[in-house]
């Protein structure tokens, strides 16, 4: 029976392994106005054809790097499902994070989305990839830099995913999170926190205009004015807006409520969204007050069957 059990499984392997693409991990470096930006690129070996491309970009913070806090994030949702396809990946920490030359707290949106258009160009030298089918996905800050990079370069992306990054502006994003955290540490109403985090959000950025002595801080003056609204009226490529129920950073009801704004007779066709029901920031499942050990907490299977069906639909 053991025995069996060896033969069983060493088929099963060999099987899963006739399913999934051979693919190449190797460690890259681009240049991107004047800094040198470092990442991974993934590619499936010994294709007769060119390949399609998705690049990812991480959210903010200092320490918010593809290769730690996004490791089994970026697994589960886009290669792990992608395994058996022929597609590219590249990821690449953002400036001053990992081995990426810069500061990240200096580093506006518009710069960001330059350094993901580099990444792009970067791909497009590649004698392997097919120049015409570079997709971009980002999660929460890095989903604003998404609406960003279709709209300024849509020469370079084919299309793009962005998860958990709001419709509007910074200003609204820091009163929706100090709200959340107002309803679910202080048990305060909806209406209750909505006031007082106003009222925190005014004193925050006049602090920061001022003298942003820490690097968040520093990073909040060089963002505090970002609105997305001239971006995601003009993107021409097709978007998915992935958008969480139970979001306490991206509420998505504000974020439907801009997009409506913005296109008060519906957005065009290939402007798409969805919103994840029961689901988090991260597209976990989780009330919205969650207490308790986040590592317990599971990713999304039915969201990553949407973006799934997103790309079977576009590449």
């Amino acid at each position: 029976m053991y025995r069996y059990m060896i033969v069983l499984g060493l088929a099963l392997l060999s099987f899963h392994s006739a399913l999934a693409v051979s693919k190449d991990s190797m460690n890259i470096s681009f240049q991107s106005e004047g800094y040198t930006l470092k990442g991974k690129l993934v590619v499936p070996q010994n294709t007769e054809t060119k390949v399609p491309a998705i690049i990812f970009l991480i959210g903010s913070g200092g320490n918010s790097s593809y290769a730690k806090d996004y490791k089994k994030f970026i697994d589960f949702f886009l290669e792990s499902p992608m395994e058996k396809e022929d597609i590219a990946f590249l990821y690449f920490d953002k400036r001053g994070v990992g081995e990426s030359e810069g500061k990240w707290q200096n580093t506006d949106f518009e710069q960001r989305a330059e350094d993901a258009k580099n990444a792009a160009a970067y791909l497009q030298s590649l004698p392997q990839i097919d120049a015409e089918k570079i997709y971009v996905v980002g999660h929460s800050q890095g989903g604003w830099i998404v609406q960003i990079c279709l709209a300024k370069y849509p020469e370079y992306f084919a299309g793009g995913i962005s998860m958990a990054g709001p419709t509007f502006n910074v200003k609204k994003q820091l009163i929706n999170d100090y709200q959340s955290a107002f309803i679910c540490n202080k048990e305060m109403t909806p209406e209750k926190a909505l006031k007082k985090a106003r009222r925190r959000v005014y004193r925050d950025l006049t602090i920061v205009s001022i003298l942003p002595l820490q690097e968040d801080w520093k990073q909040l003056k060089v963002i505090r004015k970002f609105d997305p609204k001239k971006y995601l009226l003009n993107i021409e490529k097709p978007l998915l807006l992935l958008f969480a129920e139970n979001d306490r950073l991206v509420n998505p009801s504000w974020s439907m409520e801009h997009l409506e704004m913005l296109y008060p007779e519906g957005a065009p066709g290939f402007i798409s969204h969805y919103i994840a029901a029961g689901e988090n920031h991260s597209f976990k499942t989780s009330p919205l007050c969650y207490i308790g050990p986040w590592g317990e907490l599971k990713f999304s299977a039915k969201t990553r069957d949407v973006i799934q069906r997103w790309f079977d639909d576009h590449i």
